[in-house]
């Protein structure tokens, strides 16, 4: 008989390495963590299947060129808003496409729905209720649909939120969001990693976030760091695939790295930042991971830093 396991408050303080909060907790509560562990068989299958895509030579990778794609992508939300009710219409359509993810080193199934979107929010929370309840304006760059700007309207009911995103798509979503009243004070913003704005200035006491966004620039992250830098934010939070986090001796985490590789995922960012920090340029304040992960990869490790100004 197949053992089912659930995640609850006393695992996720484990999987963060600190104390979950009452709000947290809460959070916790309102999802499923129902889960099997993939036995042996099933593991080796999943090996053979992320090896083959890793053999592949006509691989999607990440990068300016595919501008369009999630111009496309965050445009059939777009569409969706008329339709359904529009914090659901957010939600993008890449969660839940393998019924296979990672816990602790391991291949897991959820029972539980949206199993691997609902933990991907509880590490949303658990930063936003740790970092952002006091600033004044909030941005989230890369911010696709916007989805993400809900979970920290919650912690933060009084901050402005920026959606920041190359898509224009994108804030045609926010547009609508924030004109239908859902949130007035939600405003979106066309931004592009690769080509930073210098004019779109930060407000003071503000912070800004990416989540599996920063990931699509490979290893050109220094115009967005030298922008950040230049703005002061009073703390920068990443939600991202960190290859530094990872252990290269473990089979799971390795083949995630070379994921990273083959995708042209974020690459050298936390070392940079390390860099930066022995320079006085930076102070790094939490980087770990989370033991939680799509299929693929592990890529929900987290940095918090700020800069030194």
């Amino acid at each position: 008989m197949i053992e089912e396991k659930k995640l609850g408050v006393a695992d996720f303080e484990q999987l963060f390495n600190e104390k979950i909060t009452p709000y947290l907790a809460d959070r916790i509560r309102e999802y499923d963590f129902v889960y099997v562990e993939a036995d042996d068989q099933e593991r080796d299958l999943l090996l053979k299947k992320i090896i083959s895509f890793l053999l592949d030579k006509n691989v999607i990778y990440s990068g300016e060129h595919r501008h369009n794609e999630w111009e496309a992508g965050w445009g059939e939300n777009l569409k969706d808003l008329t339709i359904t009710s529009q914090k659901e219409a957010m939600n993008p359509k890449y969660f839940g496409k393998y019924n296979n993810l990672r816990l602790r080193q391991k291949f897991i199934h959820p029972v539980s729905k949206d199993f691997e979107r609902n933990s991907l929010w509880i590490i949303v929370d658990w930063l936003a209720d740790t970092y952002l309840r006091k600033f004044h304006t909030v941005y989230e760059f890369g911010c696709g649909t916007g989805h993400n700007l809900f979970r920290i309207r919650e912690a933060n009911p009084e901050a402005t939120l920026w959606g920041c995103d190359w898509a224009k798509s994108s804030q045609e979503i926010i547009k609508k969001v924030n004109e239908s009243g859902v949130d007035k004070k939600i405003f979106g913003k066309n931004f592009d990693f690769f080509k930073p704005d210098q004019n779109f200035r930060l407000e003071p006491n503000s912070a800004i976030y990416t989540v599996a966004a920063l990931e699509q620039v490979g290893g050109r992250f220094q115009e967005f760091m030298a922008y950040i830098i230049a703005n002061s934010p009073k703390i920068c939070i990443h939600i991202e695939p960190i290859a530094e986090l990872l252990d290269s001796n473990n089979l799971l985490d390795y083949l995630s790295i070379e994921y990273f590789k083959k995708r042209n995922y974020l690459s050298g960012f936390l070392t940079y930042l390390r860099e930066l920090e022995k320079q006085g340029k930076v102070e790094i304040l939490k980087q770990s991971r989370n033991y939680i992960g799509s299929l693929f990869i592990e890529g929900y490790s987290v940095v918090v830093w700020r800069p030194k100004n």
